[in-house]
């Protein structure tokens, strides 16, 4: 059986050893070096010409106009209908809501193939709103829902 000062010993020294680890691990992700914008390598392959609708990789995603855009915008309206619930902004609220609806009917246009996951987060929207526009104690938790909503629907599609 170890003694109290042999267990203390044992127990500074596995301090010391994680410590001087996790500096190592920092020190190391650090000095990783990564390629130069200007220097990137862009292979060119036959995948790449597929799909004609990408937009070019200095776009942002969200002002792409494609599924993924439309994607961005809609988690972009939730997060901000999220954050003006908050702050009790609750038409401001009602207004990002309607906005990820309209987004919603664009991706619906685009026939996705997530088609079903989008309507039932159009349905989810359209029973949300109430909720918002009357600054409901449920408003929270639903707009939670549709943030899960619309990470799953992006997690399938990218």
């Amino acid at each position: 059986m170890l003694s109290r000062i042999g267990l203390k010993t044992i127990h500074r020294s596995l301090r010391q050893i994680m410590v001087f680890s996790c500096t190592l691990v920092i020190l190391a992700i650090g000095c990783s070096k990564q390629p130069a914008s200007n220097q990137a390598s862009e292979k060119v392959t036959p995948s790449a010409n597929a799909n004609q609708n990408e937009q070019p990789s200095g776009t942002p995603v969200f002002a792409q106009s494609n599924i993924k855009g439309d994607i961005e915008r809609i988690s972009l309206a939730i997060s901000m209908a999220k954050d003006s619930a908050k702050l009790n902004k609750w038409q401001d609220a009602a207004s990002r809501l309607r906005g990820a609806r309209s987004e919603i009917d664009t991706a619906l246009g685009r026939k996705p193939r997530l088609q079903e996951e989008f309507e039932a987060l159009k349905v989810a929207i359209d029973r949300t709103i109430p909720l918002v526009e009357n600054g409901a104690k449920e408003a929270d938790a639903k707009l939670s829902e549709l943030q899960t909503r619309i990470g799953a629907i992006k997690t399938n599609t990218y």
